[in-house]
């Protein structure tokens, strides 16, 4: 792996950080349920972009990243990831999955998937108190992460130093 390829890996860890960081400060304001996961738009942004076995790497690190500032579960958020990847990559083998729209509508369905996944790992971690994990809609997060991938996606894609990661060597 070339130097500018490992910085380039650092810098997209650093990006999904930040990422996780403002969704989280995101989450405490008055409006905590329409927080958007800006890991995964992060994620969306740049999916079609990596080559095959690039971008579980790149799921992996927005999980790490997420796991940073999370109370879930760090193999509910691999998982979560990477089943968001799995969808953009199914879908994305019939459909043009970069364009705008349909990809901020898969994003959105990615993150209320997302968020369906890690309440049910946080129901399972806490037993017989499942019925306090589900006492929030998801629709919220997820129509919020939908509009900011709308948004959003095309500047994450353009963010510097990440450049690297899409080139493939002869």
């Amino acid at each position: 792996m070339s130097a500018a390829r490992l910085l380039a890996w650092g810098l997209f860890f650093l990006y999904a950080l930040w990422a996780t960081a403002l969704s989280g400060l995101c989450a405490t304001g008055p409006l905590g349920a329409f927080a958007p996961d800006l890991g995964l738009v992060l994620l969306f942004a740049w999916a079609a972009r990596l080559p095959g076995s690039r971008a579980p790497l790149a799921a992996l690190c927005v999980a790490l990243a997420r796991s940073a500032f999370s109370a879930d579960p760090p193999l509910a958020l691999a998982a979560s990831q990477l089943t968001a990847l799995g969808l953009f990559s199914a879908l994305g083998a019939g459909l043009e999955v970069d364009r705008a729209v349909l990809r901020a509508v898969l994003c959105a369905a990615a993150a209320w998937l997302s968020a369906l996944l890690l309440v049910g790992a946080r129901a399972l971690a806490l037993g017989a108190e499942a019925a306090l994990v589900a006492d929030h809609p998801l629709w919220p997060g997820a129509l919020a992460t939908g509009l900011a991938c709308l948004v959003l996606a095309p500047l994450a894609a353009r963010l510097a130093g990440l450049s690297p990661l899409a080139r493939v060597r002869p």
